[in-house]
């Protein structure tokens, strides 16, 4: 159980923002120019990427889950038995970042590796109860985490827009990619 934070004091991730925010540059600055990059999107994907790990980290916590961590879980909670060698093109990862990530999983107790019933050298992947409770914490929040987000910014039917967009433009890479 974490130490109750005194009132007035900083927590690490409140203290990380404000220092964050000191070394971002002042409002009244030049902007820099990139040239062609602003038309082409992976110059907003990754900036977006960053900017809601930020906003994730802030909106669930003491949870102690990053934003890259709930695909993950999700599809494990989801998919019990899993195995290493499923989830990783699941979730776009090579097999040395999902055995990191599963390793501190692991560590934070939220699944157990079983040995495959059907193949002996093949473990299965399980959340433990603690993995069961951190997910049904988070299910309610997922949506609202997406949705303040993008508040004030996009109306609800941009973000469904945005959303389909992305998901179509992931199935043609996909689909190109087995051809």
């Amino acid at each position: 159980m974490k130490a109750p934070v005194e009132k007035g004091s900083a927590t690490s991730l409140e203290r990380k923002r404000r220092s964050k925010k000191e070394a971002e540059p002042p409002p009244d600055e030049p902007s820099i120019d990139f040239g062609p990059l602003t038309s082409h999107f992976p110059y907003y994907l990754r900036r977006l990427q960053k900017d809601f790990k930020t906003h994730f980290s802030s909106s669930v916590g003491d949870l102690n889950v990053q934003a890259r961590d709930v695909g993950a879980l999700f599809a494990i909670g989801l998919n019990p038995g899993l195995t290493p060698s499923q989830l990783a093109p699941a979730i776009s990862l090579d097999a040395a970042q999902v055995t990191s990530m599963l390793n501190e999983f692991t560590l934070k107790g939220w699944i157990v590796r079983r040995v495959s019933s059907a193949d002996g050298r093949s473990r299965t992947l399980h959340l433990t109860t603690a993995g069961k409770n951190l997910l049904a914490k988070l299910q309610p929040m997922i949506g609202e985490i997406d949705q303040k987000f993008v508040e004030g910014i996009l109306t609800t039917e941009e973000e469904g827009q945005l959303i389909g967009l992305l998901a179509k433009l992931l199935a043609g890479r996909r689909e190109l990619a087995q051809k």
